[in-house]
């Protein structure tokens, strides 16, 4: 798998859609087995929780291609942050062991996960509101950063 296949099979787990496609990639820095993501959110609020399975996922992808990887985050309330848990490879529950997660990311990761490899598509009658607000939430992210791209020159 080439860099461009890796980077747009990283989704984001609210929208489904690749983070490239997202416009969530802002540079990209190679140099032999040494590489450096910049990567920016599409708001300065958007959930760490989430932003945090994106940046765990592409991490993972990166270090099976290269030997070493930094990943910075830019534009987020968060930024230093997640830009040092990431890169110090903690697991979400450790970057925020206090602000009460409690074990309950695993979860949400696995719900997100599993909505992603059988689309939206509710099991229970329950799950047809999370589907809905997943939708509506997702839709509203790809508008945030299409309007991004947009507004800093692109397509």
């Amino acid at each position: 798998m080439n860099l461009e296949e890796l980077l747009n099979s990283v989704l984001d787990p609210e929208t489904s859609s690749s983070v490239v496609e997202l416009g969530f990639i802002r540079k990209v820095e190679e140099a032999g087995k040494k590489i450096t993501i910049t990567l920016s959110p599409p708001t300065f609020w958007c959930s760490p929780t989430f932003l945090y399975m994106i940046l765990e996922d592409l991490r993972g992808k990166l270090l099976s291609k290269y030997e070493e990887v930094r990943i910075e985050i830019v534009g987020h309330h968060d930024s230093e942050r997640l830009t040092k848990c990431i890169n110090l490879g903690l697991k979400f529950e450790e970057c925020y062991k206090d602000e009460g997660v409690n074990g309950n990311y695993e979860d949400l990761k696995s719900y997100f996960y599993e909505k992603l490899n059988r689309g939206i598509r509710p099991k229970r009658r329950l799950d047809y509101t999370t589907s809905l607000s997943l939708n509506l939430n997702g839709e509203l992210c790809k508008l945030l950063s299409i309007e991004r791209i947009k507004r800093e020159g692109g397509e």
